[in-house]
């Protein structure tokens, strides 16, 4: 699971591929939760913080996961970097909020 740039225009922006490598092998699309840089999206349920990094996010950013959407493979662009693991386990929370898993905190 990493950090992604999108390509075409309708979801120009970065994203994060929300899908384990198993189905990227066979399917010709992607689950991935769009990026927000905009922090006061942090306070919504369903959001996670992502960190800048020197080599990756220019800018902290808020992943949106409750909108988790399905692109194809072309319009990856290049990846960014892999989340920390803190960040994983804040995004896999904001998804289990986002489908109702758990109620928000």
């Amino acid at each position: 699971m990493a950090l992604t740039a999108r390509r075409n225009r309708q979801d120009a922006g970065r994203s994060f591929i929300w899908q384990s490598d198993a189905p990227n092998r066979v399917l010709q699309s992607v689950l991935v939760v769009p990026l927000t840089t905009n922090l006061d999206r942090a306070r919504l349920a369903g959001t996670a913080i992502i960190s800048a990094t020197p080599d990756g996010l220019p800018a902290d950013s808020v992943a949106l996961a409750f909108q988790l959407r399905a692109i194809p493979k072309a319009a990856l662009h290049s990846r960014i970097r892999a989340l920390a693991e803190t960040e994983l386990a804040e995004l896999e929370l904001a998804t289990d909020e986002a489908l109702g898993r758990v109620e928000p905190e």
